[in-house]
């Protein structure tokens, strides 16, 4: 099999993974004893959820990546990428449409503000000072 072939059928076989993981209303969860720039959870379609091992217990942030994944399958991979990288360099992270979205569970103080809450304690999903800090 040539290149040209098997670079095809890659492309192929992970448009219609995709497609199926859209589709998937429960995704493969992943934990990790540490994720990068200090996060607590972070989805990345279409593979699964991944969540700080010290977290694996904690509803809420599951539930707000879960949100996550609602948003990459109502929006599909590369509308929901491109739109949530357009919001963070336009807006920011805490402005984010679809981080705000995410955070049904938090006041409305802490859903606008969700860094300084996160880092201060006064967010209901997690609590971490090093919150974003990038190492």
């Amino acid at each position: 099999m040539n290149n040209k072939v098997l670079y095809t059928a890659s492309i192929i076989a992970f448009i219609c993974y995709v497609n199926k993981q859209r589709k998937n209303n429960n995704p493969k969860i992943f934990y990790r004893k540490k994720l990068i720039n200090n996060y607590n959870g972070y989805i990345l379609p279409p593979f699964g959820i991944f969540i700080k091992e010290s977290e694996k217990n904690n509803v809420e942030l599951i539930n707000h990546e879960k949100i996550h994944w609602k948003q990459f399958q109502r929006l599909g991979l590369l509308n929901f990428g491109l739109s949530y990288l357009q919001q963070a360099l336009s807006v920011g992270y805490d402005k984010n449409i679809f981080e705000i979205e995410a955070r049904e569970c938090e006041n409305e103080y802490c859903k606008l503000n969700y860094t300084e809450c996160v880092r201060s304690g006064k967010a209901k999903t997690v609590y971490n000072p090093n919150f974003r800090n990038i190492k």
